[in-house]
């Protein structure tokens, strides 16, 4: 779902739409077009004409009501000419230029994703009809309502816990966390046992989760003890981390990752005739973005054999491209681990292939510019 969106930060290139809901109401009820012209000097090109059925009541028939369109918007024609080059390329260029070297395609979805001052996610809100891709959550609370269900009926299965970690990875909005305790608001036994933690790395999208949690920020009476902060929608207590790790153990823990998974960056490999080699993203002597293969094995290649292991030997055979992801193999021991030392369980909701992942991206041009 993201590989089509990633270069969208890597560009400057944008269309301007005309906002339907800012057009005047003559516009949307009219029923008759009609072209007049005159040999007039002010009628030289033709004028568009509208007559609306509530102002016929009103003016004779033989009345029309013109429309000036000369100030209105009109987006200039899609250019594949070259734009200006963003900070973000500038900056992905600079990274190449200091290695010497081609960098990964993780390594390149990384920075386009998440750098710290350039990043798709880091400093919008990229969700919901306004955004650019819409999940679950926002088309119906009934889904954070029966993560919600899930989520209790596990707390049941182990024996009430006076206190538990509910953590969500990549919360986005805050949507399906905020339906989830609003459901869960009348079970007074459970909301009390929960400490909601939120990994999540985008400040922007931090301060929407907390507003849609209806957070308040306990005042701080300077004794030195870190300020709490709790969603009014259940009682709990909720706090912000960057890392899975940063959140504390030793409780048990309910770890919710809706469409996270699919947002970890992928090290992509290609068959060669020296065998299976990284694909790497490089710049041409045109100052393009390129793919060029590694001359030699590279460390994700571990993970390369490691994928390749539980597939099928005639699986792999038939491919001559695998992608693997082992920030998400890490990811994924690290849940293991935490739940077999504290106890609890994970829900991972995702999308993809049952299989080998032989290629996402090959919709997407690694270009600066979007084409």
């Amino acid at each position: 779902m993201l590989t089509r969106h990633l270069l969208k930060q890597a560009s400057t290139c944008r269309h301007f739409l005309l906002n339907s809901k800012t057009s005047s109401p003559l516009l949307t009820k009219s029923l008759l077009f009609s072209s007049s012209s005159s040999s007039s000097p002010e009628s030289q090109s033709p004028t568009t004409t509208f007559v609306d059925d509530k102002v016929t009541d009103q003016y004779p028939s033989s009345t029309s009501i013109s429309i000036d369109r000369s100030d209105l918007y009109n987006p200039p024609d899609h250019s594949h000419e070259p734009t200006s080059e963003s900070e973000l390329v500038k900056h992905l260029k600079g990274i190449i230029k200091f290695r010497g070297g081609p960098i990964s395609v993780a390594e390149y979805m990384e920075e386009v994703l998440t750098n710290p001052k350039f990043g798709f996610y880091i400093s919008r809100d990229v969700f919901g009809t306004e955004g650019d891709f819409i999940t679950s959550p926002e088309v119906s609370q009934m889904f954070g309502e029966m993560v919600g269900v899930w989520a209790m009926c596990l707390w049941e299965q182990m024996g009430r816990p006076k206190q538990v970690n509910l953590v969500e990875l990549g919360p986005g909005r805050g949507t399906l966390m905020a339906d989830l305790l609003r459901g869960a608001s009348k079970f007074k036994s459970f909301t009390e046992s929960l400490r909601v933690h939120l990994v999540e790395c985008s400040p922007t999208l931090q301060k929407l989760q907390h507003h849609n949690l209806k957070c308040l920020d306990e005042d701080d009476n300077g004794d030195g003890v870190e300020k709490r902060t709790i969603s009014t929608l259940a009682g709990t207590l909720v706090s912000w981390h960057a890392l899975l790790e940063q959140v504390p153990s030793g409780l048990p823990s309910i770890i919710i990752a809706h469409e996270f998974y699919d947002a970890l960056p992928v090290h992509q490999f290609q068959r060669a005739s020296r065998g299976w080699c990284e694909k790497m993203v490089d710049v041409s002597e045109d100052s393009m973005f390129r793919f060029v293969l590694s001359p030699q094995p590279t460390p994700a290649t571990l993970y390369l054999m490691k994928r390749c292991k539980w597939a099928a030997p005639e699986e792999i055979e038939k491919l001559s491209h695998i992608e693997v992801c082992p920030k998400a193999m890490d990811l994924t021991h690290a849940i293991a681990d935490r739940i077999s030392c504290d106890g609890g369980g994970a829900l991972i909701i995702d999308y993809g292939l049952n299989g080998v992942v032989s290629d996402s991206l090959q919709e997407t041009q690694v270009h600066q510019h979007t084409r």
